[in-house]
């Protein structure tokens, strides 16, 4: 009878380990899960802002004149620059994930 008493408490024991070791691990799965979601929420804001700088280099295009050769090739090295990274961020941010 001693032997079934003490197996009781052993598997008792071990279930509040368990049970300790579920919640740790369920809250650490919540904060990844949120950590996650604003990832790809700043992933999509850096996305939107590169898109926003294509167009914006676009229209720059467009509407410059060729006589300012110089100043387009330094606006188009600087939104060359930001591209290269936001591609980083991304590459980054696609790392953590």
């Amino acid at each position: 009878m001693a032997d079934t008493d003490d197996q009781i408490k052993r598997i008792a024991e071990k279930l509040g380990v368990v049970s300790s070791r579920l919640k740790t691990l369920q809250k650490e799965n919540e904060k990844i899960r949120k950590a996650l979601e604003e990832k790809k929420l700043e992933c999509d804001a850096i996305k939107d802002a590169a898109k926003q700088m294509e167009l914006n280099l676009n229209v720059m295009k467009s509407t410059e004149s060729v006589d300012s050769k110089e100043t387009r090739a330094a606006l188009e090295k600087k939104i060359n620059d930001y591209i290269k990274e936001i591609d980083r961020c991304i590459a980054l941010l696609g790392n953590e994930g």
